[in-house]
């Protein structure tokens, strides 16, 4: 008997099977890209609902517009992102970017926190680091837009400048001094205040989350910020650290690249319920 061989369809073959009608093809290309797409918008926007709402937005984009993909051009990865970062610019301001947008303000607030003893426990363990992930994820809201996104997807994420420079689309010095900038502003500002970055600060994460714990905003049973048992950025990303080993700030953007990789809530009954829509299936001949 023959033996059947099982091989992974890339993306570029997925879409050549989705654009013939082949629902399943579709789906997995969805699959394959929505966890990248959902942290992307969770790192710009700092909540799990808006960051749901706008990775349905942009599969939709993605799909609608899958006929005029050219893998000669570009990889889809690069070209989703592209669509991604045109539509995060293009949206309305969304909570957090409301409350959260100016490094003074936001720093003279953790730094005004009370401290309190350490409790060393395993919840304290959890909610310290809960605590950290949220105020780090504040510092980054405190980058205007285009900082914010050329930090995520050069610093965080560690794509090419010239991917991040066409995802942009702006030139490659263009996104190098955006990311550049971006990457001072952030050490400057954390460098000042934060113990992570710098032992000699007061401020301690174990020391200030109980405030938070107080105010009903940080509960060890619904994280938001960390995860157990989640992979973090830096392994799930395709590029790994080899780049920026040298670079000044190696070790401070190590600290964000530790944080987890979320995955998005499951999508596949709104997708199912996406392609029941008369103008996918026209689109999609299914």
């Amino acid at each position: 008997m023959e033996k059947k061989i099982n091989y992974i369809e890339n993306d570029e073959q997925l879409i050549t099977k989705a654009l013939e009608g082949d629902e399943k093809s579709l789906e997995k290309l969805i699959s394959n890209n929505q966890a990248k797409l959902y942290n992307l918008a969770f790192k710009m926007v700092m909540d799990h609902d808006d960051a749901l709402d706008l990775t349905q937005e942009i599969l939709i984009k993605i799909i609608t517009n899958l006929s005029s993909f050219n893998s000669s051009k570009a990889k889809f990865t690069t070209w989703a992102y592209k669509i991604a970062v045109n539509h995060i610019l293009n949206m309305k301001k969304k909570k957090f970017e409301v409350r959260i947008n100016d490094f003074q303000k936001y720093t003279d607030l953790i730094e005004n926190l009370p401290s309190h003893q350490p409790e060393k426990n395993p919840e304290e363990n959890i909610l310290a680091k809960e605590f950290q992930a949220g105020c780090m994820s504040g510092m980054v809201m405190c980058l205007e837009r285009t900082e914010r996104i050329a930090f995520i997807l050069g610093g965080i994420f560690l794509l090419d400048s010239k991917d991040c420079s066409e995802i942009m689309d702006i030139t490659n010095d263009n996104f190098r001094k955006k990311l550049s900038r971006a990457k001072t502003k952030l050490f400057e500002n954390m460098n000042g205040i934060c113990g992570i970055v710098n032992p000699d600060n007061k401020c301690r994460c174990n020391k200030k989350y109980k405030n938070f714990v107080n105010l009903k905003m940080l509960d060890s049973k619904n994280l938001r910020y960390s995860g157990e048992n989640l992979p973090l950025i830096k392994e799930k990303m395709e590029n790994k650290i080899t780049k920026f080993t040298n670079d000044y700030y190696g070790p401070f953007l190590e600290i964000f690249r530790n944080q987890v990789f979320h995955e998005p809530p499951d999508l596949r009954d709104w997708f199912k319920k996406i392609l029941k829509s008369g103008d996918f299936k026209e689109i999609f001949n299914i």
